[in-house]
């Protein structure tokens, strides 16, 4: 099986043709393509400035020497491999994004990989990177590599906060034990005819015709 044709939409899914032993076949998925898809491809806009001769590759001696800001500046969307041999290779579609908010489509000419004729100093990685595109296309297409989509939780409705109040606390019952010195003194003032003075007042014992015992609090 070999990927002939790959291309990621604007909607970020994926259109490719590939040809094994029943003849060719396209697809055209309908889930969106992985953030690793996305990198392969990515990594082919250096050569894109290289093969169209843009002004990003003036003087430049690597494909690493990219300026900064090259991927708000070009996009390779897809790539036809062609060829057989030595003769294989690739074109390379995209497009620039021209100050003017306008867009210039792309395509770069088509460049073999392994012929010694070829005027492109970077056909080795050209061709590799072709290949880990086509690894990520395959997984799309064979093994569901697809992106997964974080879906959104519902939420339950905001309720009422709930007043709670506390039982209410029944008052307590308190007795004031009876102390007994207290309760012997009186009955002894009781049933004496002493009479105390206090403060300068004389007190007298109470009478009375049976005797009772009060309890004072303490």
């Amino acid at each position: 099986m070999e990927i002939k044709k790959a291309k990621v939409t604007k909607d970020n899914t994926l259109v490719a043709t590939y040809s094994d032993e029943t003849g060719t076949v396209t697809v055209e998925g309908k889930n969106l393509v992985t953030n690793d898809l996305i990198n392969a491809f990515k990594e082919l806009i250096p050569h894109m400035a290289f093969l169209c001769e843009l002004k990003e590759a003036d003087g430049k001696l690597s494909l690493d020497e990219m300026p900064d800001n090259i991927e708000s500046i070009l996009e390779v969307s897809g790539y036809t491999v062609g060829g057989d041999g030595d003769s294989r290779g690739v074109t390379l579609t995209g497009k620039r994004f021209l100050k003017s908010n306008k867009v210039l489509n792309l395509n770069a000419p088509f460049t073999k990989f392994a012929d010694e004729n070829e005027d492109y100093q970077f056909q080795f990685e050209l061709e590799q990177a072709i290949e880990a595109c086509s690894y990520e296309v395959n997984e799309y297409i064979f093994n569901k590599k697809w992106k997964v989509v974080q879906q959104e939780l519902p939420f339950a409705e905001e309720q009422s906060p709930v007043e709670v109040q506390a039982d209410a606390i029944p008052e307590a019952d308190i007795t004031v034990p009876a102390n007994p010195d207290i309760a012997a003194f009186q009955k002894v003032m009781d049933e004496s005819k002493v009479t105390i003075e206090v403060n300068g007042k004389q007190i007298k014992p109470r009478r009375s015709h049976r005797s009772k015992t009060t309890q004072l609090a303490s």
